[in-house]
């Protein structure tokens, strides 16, 4: 495996989770903003949502400026192990019992079952569904 191949996996796996902490945080920010806090607050929360959009922005760059050095390692980082992944132990586990081992594999299953029918693997709840979700489309995109 070469030096950039490395650095470019490592990049791509340091933006999708910075890519599932941004939507945890904007659905902090849409929480917050529903409950009409105060102007301090309000200004606080305009500022967070700010900082959000841009690390979507960077996120974005990022893997547009690999894109066209990593549409090679896209296709390598479909057959990687799901244990290999920024995915949780827990929902590794979940996809493992139902005999998903690849990243590819994973998103056959999607394409051929839906991605509503996860739910139905022992022990996997909406935690690892929202993980799992977040995961599908951060590989989607890039």
């Amino acid at each position: 495996m070469s030096k950039s191949k490395n650095i470019t996996d490592e990049i791509l796996k340091a933006s999708h989770r910075v890519e599932l902490f941004v939507r945890r945080v904007e659905k902090t920010i849409q929480k917050a903003v529903t409950y009409e806090p105060d102007k301090n607050i309000k200004n606080d929360i305009e500022l967070i949502a700010e900082f959000v959009e841009s690390q979507r922005k960077v996120i974005y760059e990022t893997r547009t400026a690999l894109q066209g050095f990593s549409d090679g390692n896209v296709e390598n980082y479909l057959d990687r192990e799901i244990s290999a992944t920024p995915l949780s132990t827990r929902t590794f586990l979940c996809l493992r019992s139902a005999d998903i081992r690849t990243v590819r594999q994973l998103l056959a299953y999607k394409d051929k079952h839906g991605v509503d029918s996860l739910l139905r693997f022992r022990n996997f709840g909406t935690k690892s569904f929202d993980e799992v979700v977040n995961f599908i489309n951060a590989i989607e995109t890039i």
